[in-house]
């Protein structure tokens, strides 16, 4: 008796040995499942086929992949993991051969139809087994000239079937490696992001823009802790008619948001029209339905500052383990920016009334008008904004004309307060209050800029100017900017020895210095901007000055109240 294989079963090991040639160095997920589909189609000698792949969540069955007639039919479909099941009960390790006449019950026989196409006849079904794992599966549809399935052929899509599990296994693993080292490129591009600037509402836009790829979801938003620690506020949204929930408030009792903020702790929900804590007010404003959610709280030493959260995965199913590895890392990043945003802000701001308490009192000191450098400062930023200049350079143009004169503390009461005119030493001696002012700023890093115009703001176009004798463009743009405000309040603001001149006086004065005082440049500008609009600024800064005078009264009442209740314990 010879033990040598039949002729069917030498065709059978070549058909074998040839199929897994044809793939063993493909690692592309994509090319691999088309390379399967055609020799499946040319061995099984049928009209074309699908793969049915679970996804990330394990949570549905989706076509990947389709050849022959209309595959768009079948592209992109989905089977819920409840009627998958019913499926998987009745594969087994087996592949199910289907034609109309097989009885394979009725949730079985419509899903094979979904697995399908218009027309169908005939039908393999292969599962997609590795390692004991459940892939997926392969689906071959109509037999030529209208034939059903063989045995045969049964059996050799199971055993092709296997070679395949193995190479779309190794296949997926790479996937999930490059889109892995893909996230923690984008983790290291968006850390840097967050390091890159403290001005959160510049850098959130850029940041979703960068996650949105990766996660694909519908849309997106933060939502920002209250100060009353009952209601969350949506910072920032991405998606259809997201400027619609910039800003919507939600109670922290009811919302999902607000649980995640108040467990401290992520949710992942499968469908959030039936969760009791949805809330639906961003739906309504949005038109969108939202279905699954994702939402992640930001934490910083221990305390929830607040959330960011995601809706309707854009590739259908749910959001995964992956995307929540990605929003969580995300949002620890981000919670230390705002964190550090905060803190700046409010160092910012303790910097600034330090800045203006100073100017108020050189004002005093210099018996300029109340509110004469706020003016100046208001007027010179209008000039900038006229120009179209950077956020930047308005920033550090803010800072340097409110400190203009502060050279002037070096200047004797003497010679500053002088009610007569000044002898030429004397002149000379005030002329150094710009040099005095930058030497008294110099090594201070965030005012190296503003101190460009604190040193050149007596400087003039026609290079008549002072300390320097500066010329044209060589005069620094910010100081340039200056001098056209800082004349326009000085005609338009009562001394002691006048009334204020109107506007018509003061546009005369400033387009008549053009070319000699006056970048021309700056001059059009000045000129392009309405009347009224110079008057609104000045009436805005003399009622902010007021507020501050008032604040400040109230504290030095409140100050002399507690220090009169000290002095009283004492005695």
């Amino acid at each position: 008796m010879s033990n040598s294989p039949s002729p069917a079963g030498v065709n059978f090991l070549k058909v074998l040995l040839e199929f897994g040639q044809a793939f063993q160095s493909e690692l592309q997920l994509e090319p691999l499942l088309n390379t399967i589909l055609q020799h499946l189609q040319t061995i099984l000698q049928c009209e074309g086929g699908s793969i049915w792949l679970l996804n990330d969540a394990r949570s549905e069955l989706e076509c990947r992949y389709a050849i022959g007639p209309q595959p768009e039919k079948v592209l992109g479909q989905t089977v819920d993991v409840n009627t998958l099941t019913a499926l998987v009960a009745t594969l087994g390790r087996q592949t199910l051969a289907w034609n109309p006449e097989t009885q394979t019950g009725a949730l079985v026989a419509g899903l094979i139809r979904r697995l399908g196409r218009p027309g169908l006849h005939s039908l393999l079904v292969a599962p997609l087994l590795a390692s004991g794992e459940f892939l997926g599966m392969i689906s071959m549809v109509n037999k030529s000239g209208e034939a059903a399935f063989t045995e045969e052929e049964r059996l050799m899509l199971q055993a092709l079937a296997g070679h395949s599990a193995i190479a779309i296994y190794t296949a997926r693993l790479n996937e999930q490696r490059l889109r892995a080292n893909e996230r923690q490129q984008l983790l290291e591009q968006i850390r840097a992001y967050f390091q890159s600037t403290l001005d959160i509402d510049l850098l959130i836009p850029r940041i979703f823009d960068e996650v949105n790829k990766a996660i694909q979801a519908e849309g997106q938003s933060i939502w920002l802790l209250d100060e009353d620690g009952k209601h969350v506020t949506c910072r920032y949204a991405t998606g259809v008619s997201a400027s619609s929930v910039v800003g919507l408030r939600v109670s922290v009792h009811h919302s999902i948001v607000g649980d995640c903020i108040l467990r401290r702790e992520p949710i992942l929900v499968a469908d959030a029209q039936n969760d009791p804590r949805f809330n639906r007010d961003a739906d309504s404003k949005t038109g969108l339905t939202t279905r699954s959610l994702m939402s992640v709280p930001m934490v910083r030493q221990g305390r929830a500052i607040g959330a960011l959260q995601a809706i309707n995965k854009q590739t259908g199913g749910l959001f995964g383990q992956d995307d929540l590895y990605l929003f969580n890392s995300i949002a620890s990043s981000a919670a230390l920016a705002i964190e550090n945003a905060r803190l700046f802000q409010e160092l910012q701001a303790s910097y600034d009334l330090t800045l203006y308490a100073l100017t108020a009192a050189l004002d005093l000191r210099d018996r300029e008008t109340e509110g004469h450098s706020q003016r100046v400062v208001a007027y010179t930023l209008r000039l900038a904004k006229e120009l179209k200049l950077s956020a930047e350079f308005m920033e550090h143009l803010r800072r340097g004309a409110l400190l203009h004169d502060v050279g002037k503390i070096g200047v004797p009461d003497r010679i500053l307060l002088k009610p007569a005119a000044l002898d030429p030493d004397e002149r000379k001696e005030i002329e150094k209050h710009p040099q005095k002012g930058y030497e008294m700023l110099l090594g201070i890093p965030p005012l190296a800029e503003a101190i460009k115009v604190v040193l050149a703001h007596h400087e003039r176009w026609d290079g008549q100017g002072y300390p320097l004798g500066l010329r044209a463009e060589g005069v620094p743009l910010g100081a340039r900017l200056f001098s056209v405000a800082d004349t326009f309040d000085a005609l338009t603001s009562d001394r002691p020895y006048r009334a204020r001149r109107p506007y018509e006086v003061a546009r005369k004065v400033i387009e008549d210095e053009a070319n000699r005082q006056f970048d021309p440049q700056v001059v059009a500008a000045f000129l392009a901007v309405p009347p009224h609009e110079w008057e609104e600024i000045r009436a805005g800064v003399m009622l902010n000055v007021e507020k501050r005078r008032r604040e400040h009264e109230d504290l030095i009442q409140r100050g002399q109240v507690e220090l009169n209740q000290a002095n009283a314990a004492l005695h």
